[in-house]
């Protein structure tokens, strides 16, 4: 059977010379499943290296899966960059209140919530342990079993420590 969207043997020569360069000066501790060399995407597609089209089934990866390049996302981006490209949560701003206000305004729990932003899954069981330590006043790792069993939320040394997720982690970073 052939498929007219897959244009090389995967991966591809392109993908191939690039996974070579790759090995040598990038850190280990990616743990990349697929080789799988990104050229661009559209909307729900992307295309590799090489010129094979794939559907995207991980655009969600630390964002919200918007698809790519979608002409509104990308005006919001150009927008935001024109005031600023990044302030820590260390400081405020107007974007990141007015989201947490909607949030609370559009939550269905019936009483007052609050929210805590991040960019990863990592960040969000760390921000979890963090929390149920303040609230439960506990302060040693009793608190960690807030993270799933069999989890994929990120590449932190704490995440290791508390799920079973370690065989793509170490199969290219043991420690």
């Amino acid at each position: 059977m052939t498929n007219p969207y897959i244009k090389t043997a995967l991966p591809g020569p392109n993908a191939r010379a690039m996974l070579a360069r790759d090995v040598s000066v990038a850190s280990p501790s990616y743990p990349r499943d697929y080789p799988f060399v990104m050229s661009h995407g559209r909307g729900t597609e992307v295309w590799d290296v090489d010129g094979n089209r794939f559907l995207d089934f991980v655009a969600g990866i630390a964002v919200c899966s918007t698809g790519h390049a979608h002409p509104r996302v990308v005006n919001a981006i150009k927008a935001a960059a024109d005031k600023f490209l990044h302030v820590s949560s260390d400081y405020w701003h107007e974007n990141m209140t007015r989201l947490t206000e909607r949030l609370a305004e559009v939550a269905p729990m019936g009483e007052p919530v609050m929210s805590f932003l991040c960019q990863s899954g990592t960040e969000s069981v760390e921000g979890a342990i963090k929390l149920a330590r303040y609230v439960t006043a506990v302060r040693d790792s009793s608190a960690s079993s807030a993270a799933s069993t069999d989890a994929r939320w990120g590449r932190s040394r704490s995440r290791r420590a508390s799920t079973r997720s370690r065989r793509a982690s170490r199969r290219r970073c043991p420690a």
